[in-house]
Order: structure tokens, then C-alpha cells, then sequence
């Protein structure tokens, strides 16, 4: 009896399972192509929504739901893309690898060994994403995917990895795209690394092994660039807080680049003499000791004839302090602050300090736009009262008139109070000077301004190139003009050139703190040229008033070490455009 009851229970399950199983197939194979393909596309409109958890859910229906289908691999593509934007990495890896050996012909298999660099990149396995780049340039078909592997890939090997990884990288791969390009990576690392024999040999291998490779030009180009293995005689240091940390890299984005600019000047500069510069780089790690140690490393040696650096003003007064005793030029490329040439005679300040900025904008109005009667308007933040004072003295030093002052805080929403007293004297005011220390107030300004109709010249200082509010008031925002450490023209030929030369070596884009790297180290190397040896033949050089063309500002100094070039820009009709590049006169 019990084994009776036993065989129609499992009967009955076996026949409610079949059933099932039969419905579900039935579903399956009732399910058309428009209906799969309607789902995919309600899943995409979810993942470029955002709405990643929502479309894993689509995709993975798609994948487990129906046979396979003309969805299938898109499904399963979008799949491990959603997982890896809820950052959901292990199901990601899982996926992904799973995808390139069950598909390895899928058309999605570039798109996906992108999607696994990226994964790595986000774990910091930056040896990993550099190989499935590799992998991308050894398999592809399409020419597009090849470049943009290649782009990504310089890059990587440019920013994380070392000379022992790529060698291993190259040792992995037998094909001969690969191998041309990763010795075209060894050779830019060691350039960067100050090993130009080592590149030079490197650059020689490529030319020699693969000379129909799409790297070949190159190669014959930096090689020309003469990087020459010759020692240096005459060092340059530098200190910079670079923050090196446990894996040799730099923690302080900001210094790597101004580095970067330093050691592309200096390259640029011994590619046309047989007597080469060197550098003396040294990490401050902003540690008034780690300065101290520096100063007695530099001290002792009598091939240094110049240090660039500290970029902030706080550790050049340290340095300065450490240094008093020891007789080289240290210009910093960034400081500001106004009393640092005032600590020791050694020093430079290429970037001009706000007193200064304060001056120009004031000679400028007076000589240029001929103006004689100037209100002003400043913050009593921040620096803006130094630039408003240094404004008010020289215009008035000038023989001009300061009809009016009036102030305000940095958290002013509300600037009738100051913009209608200067309003009292709109017959006789012919400009407005405004320095800012923080530029959100500017669009209260501009309101204030539309309100009482004042259409005046405006001027003021770098702040408003990242103000707001511009749009609103074109009849008022057309009539500024400010000053600025920093403009480009990006479609000079010096820039082009520069920028060219600059990502080919570097693999890396040109930025604002390049060039103030650049345009420093250009300068004391411009000051090298052509004079006999010695520092101080090199400090009345520096102090000549010679001009040092920049990418990105002039320098020149006299006596007082200050840099005395700004550009002028004005803004006009959406585009800010270069006025003048102004130097301060006595």
C-alpha cells in the first residue's frame, strides 16, 4: 500500500514538473523577436537613465528567460556593464570573463576588454588594465578601436607603470603591434625617468625590428628629439611637495605637473647644446625637516647654480628661512604672497604678487584705457582689499582720482547699499574697479548693476574668469577687463607645437600647472644662456629686465624680483580675448 502511494505521488510530481516545463517552453517559443527586442530596449533606456539595478533585472531576463536570440550577447554585454557601474565588481570579472570565452568573436569583445581596463583601473591593478589594452591592440579589427586602445594605453603606462612592468608586458606578447608599441612606452618612460641612453636604445630597437609599424615615425622623431647621454655639468634643483608615497608616485597632482612642465624645459633646452642641464629633484613633502636636509644636500654642491621652487607661499617662507645663509637665486612658480622677496635677496617670484597685480591693473587704466576717475568696489576678504589698496595708491600716485570706495563681504547677496552710492556719481565715475576673492558674488553685481543702469567700464582682477553670470548681462559684462597670470592662446603656433611635442613625450595633456613649470624653468634657462659661468653672473641676468616669452604669461624681473607681466583679457560677447600682455613699469 505505501509503496503504491509512493508511485503516484511520484508520478504526480513528475507530471506536474513536465507540465511546467512544457509551459515554460511554450512561452519561450511564443515569445517573438519584436517582443525580445522591445525588452532590450526598454533595458537600455533604464541603463542610460541610470537606473542600473532596473536594467541588470531586463538584461538578465533576456539572458535566462528565452533561448538563445539576436539579444543574447548585447544582454549579456549590457550585463556586466551594469554590474560594473553599481560598482558590483566581482560579478563583474565573473561576467565579463565568461562573455570573452563563450564569445570571442562577438562583436562586443573590444567594447568588453575596455569595460575590464576600466575595471582595473578601478582597483588600481594598473599592470592588468595596460594588458587587456594590450589585448586590444593585438586582436582587433577596427582601426577606431585600435587608436583608442593605444590612446588610453599611453596613459596608463605613462602615469602607473615602471620600467620592470612594462618589460614584463612586453615579454608576455608575441605580436609584433604590441611589441613596437610597448617599446615606444619603454622609451618615453625613460626619457621622463632621465635615462636618454637607455631610450635612445629603445627607440633604435623599434626603428631596427619594426620598421613597418604604426610607430616607427615616432620612434625616428624622439629619437631625433636628442635626448644625448652626455653627464650634466650645471644642475638645476628642485623642490617641490611632491608627497611620494610607498609605490613611487606623487600623491600631489598639482606639483607632478608643474614638475612636468620643469622637466619638458629642460629637455627642450639640452636638445640644442652640447652642455647639458640637469636636475636635482627633491621631494619637501611640506616638512620644514625634509627642507632642512635638502638645504644641505644643495649646499654642497657647487655644480647648482638655481633652485625652482616651493610652489606655495607657506613653504617658501620656510625655505627662504633654511636658505639664507646659501647665495642661489629660488624662484617659486606660484607664490603670491607680497612680502617674500622682502625675506632674502635670492629670491624670484615668477607668479606676480597681488600688490603688484594690484599696480598694473591701476597703470593700465591710467595709460591705456585713459581713464582719470575710478570708483572702486572690494571684498574686506581674502586678498581683495590688498589688491583694491595697491589699486587705489598707484592710480592715484598716477595723478588719477578715486571718486569713491565702497565694500562688501563675501557672503553679500544684497549689493544695493554700496552699487547706489557709487550710482550718486555716474556723471563724473568713468570705470569701476572690483577685485574679487570669491567670484559667487558676481551675478548679485551684475543684477545690482542692470538695476541702476550703470554701463560703465568694469575692471577687475582673475576671479571673474570663473565667475557667473556673464550671460545675463551682456550690455554690462562687455565693458570688462581684468588681469590674469594665466592666458593660452591654444591656436598659436608655439602653443600647437609645444602641446604636440608635450603629449607625444609625456602622455599627458597639457594644463595650467604645466606651464607654470614650463614657463619658470624657461626662464632661468633663458637667463643661462650665453653668460659666463656662475650664480651671480646668473642673478644680474635674471634681474635685467630681459623678457622670457610664456605659454601662458611673460617674465621679466628688475631689482625688486618680481615678475612684472600680466595679461589683460577682456570678455565680450562669450569669449574672453587677450588685450595686452602688460608690463609694469617703474
Amino acid at each position: 500500500m505505501m509503496r503504491k502511494l509512493l508511485t503516484k505521488t511520484n508520478f504526480l510530481f513528475f507530471s506536474v514538473t513536465l507540465i511546467m516545463l512544457t509551459l515554460n517552453l511554450t512561452y519561450s517559443q511564443g515569445v517573438t523577436d519584436e517582443e525580445i527586442n522591445n525588452q532590450f530596449d526598454n533595458a537600455v533606456v533604464l541603463f542610460n537613465s541610470g537606473k542600473y539595478d532596473e536594467a541588470l533585472t531586463g538584461f538578465s531576463k533576456i539572458i535566462i528567460d528565452y533561448k538563445y536570440n539576436s539579444k543574447t550577447t548585447s544582454a549579456e554585454f549590457f550585463k556586466a556593464k551594469s554590474y560594473l557601474e553599481l560598482k558590483q565588481f566581482n560579478q563583474f570579472k565573473f561576467t565579463a570573463e565568461q562573455f570573452l570565452e563563450v564569445y570571442p568573436n562577438s562583436n562586443y569583445v573590444d567594447e568588453m576588454r575596455l569595460l575590464l581596463a576600466k575595471y582595473y583601473l578601478e582597483i588600481a591593478n594598473y599592470y592588468n588594465a595596460l594588458r587587456e589594452i594590450l589585448f586590444i591592440i593585438e586582436k582587433t579589427n577596427s582601426t577606431a578601436y585600435e587608436q583608442k586602445a593605444k590612446k588610453i594605453g599611453e596613459g596608463i603606462s605613462a602615469k602607473y607603470l615602471n620600467e620592470t612592468q612594462l618589460e614584463r608586458l612586453n615579454s608576455s606578447f608575441n605580436s609584433s603591434k604590441v611589441k613596437s608599441y610597448i617599446l615606444l612606452q619603454q622609451g618615453k618612460y625613460l626619457i621622463r625617468n632621465g635615462n636618454p641612453s637607455g631610450a635612445k636604445n629603445k627607440f633604435e630597437e623599434l626603428i631596427s625590428s619594426y620598421p613597418e609599424s604604426a610607430e616607427y615615425n615616432e620612434a625616428k622623431k624622439l629619437k631625433e628629439y636628442s635626448y644625448a647621454s652626455e653627464p650634466a655639468t650645471t644642475v638645476i634643483g628642485v623642490m617641490l611637495p611632491l608627497e611620494i608615497n610607498s609605490v613611487d608616485t606623487y600623491n600631489s597632482q598639482s606639483a607632478a605637473e608643474i614638475l612636468e612642465g620643469i622637466k619638458f624645459a629642460v629637455d627642450e633646452f639640452n636638445k640644442l647644446r652640447n652642455d647639458k642641464i640637469g636636475l636635482l629633484i627633491r621631494d619637501t613633502k611640506k616638512d620644514v625637516n625634509q627642507i632642512k636636509n635638502i638645504k644641505e644636500e644643495f649646499a654642497s654642491l657647487n655644480s647648482l647654480i638655481a633652485i625652482i621652487g616651493p610652489i606655495f607661499s607657506s613653504e617658501v617662507r620656510a625655505a627662504l628661512k633654511e636658505f639664507d645663509d646659501y647665495d642661489i637665486p629660488i624662484i617659486s612658480p606660484t607664490a603670491t604672497d607680497d612680502d617674500l622677496t622682502s625675506i632674502s635677496h635670492n629670491f624670484f617670484q615668477a607668479n606676480p604678487s597681488f600688490s603688484v597685480r594690484g599696480k598694473v591693473m591701476a597703470q593700465y587704466v591710467f595709460y591705456v584705457e585713459n581713464k582719470r576717475t575710478i570708483s572702486v568696489l572690494n571684498s574686506i576678504d581674502g586678498y581683495s582689499p590688498i589688491l583694491a589698496a595697491s589699486f587705489i595708491s598707484e592710480f592715484e600716485n598716477l595723478g588719477g582720482r578715486i571718486l569713491r570706495k565702497e565694500t562688501f563681504k563675501n557672503d553679500y547677496t544684497d549689493f544695493s547699499g554700496p552699487i547706489s552710492k557709487i550710482y550718486t556719481d555716474s556723471l563724473l565715475v568713468e570705470g569701476i574697479y572690483i577685485p574679487l576673492s570669491d567670484n559667487s558674488v558676481a551675478p548679485y553685481i551684475f543684477s545690482e548693476l542692470i538695476k541702476y543702469g550703470i554701463k560703465i567700464p568694469l575692471y577687475g582682477n582673475q576671479d571673474w574668469f570663473t565667475a557667473k553670470g556673464f550671460e545675463t548681462a551682456p550690455e554690462i559684462s562687455n565693458n570688462l577687463v581684468f588681469e590674469s597670470d594665466n592666458f593660452v592662446d591654444f591656436n598659436a603656433e608655439a602653443y600647437k607645437n609645444f602641446s604636440e611635442q608635450f603629449i607625444s613625450i609625456t602622455g599627458k595633456d597639457v594644463n595650467r600647472n604645466v606651464l607654470y613649470g614650463y614657463d619658470a624653468a624657461k626662464f632661468v634657462l633663458t637667463a643661462y644662456r650665453n653668460i659666463e659661468p656662475g650664480r651671480k653672473n646668473l642673478v644680474n641676468k635674471m634681474t635685467s629686465g630681459m623678457v622670457s616669452t610664456g605659454l601662458r604669461n611673460n617674465i621679466s624681473f628688475d631689482e625688486r624680483r618680481v615678475n612684472k607681466f600680466l595679461n589683460i583679457v577682456r570678455y565680450k560677447n562669450g569669449v574672453f580675448e587677450l588685450v595686452d600682455k602688460f608690463r609694469l613699469s617703474q
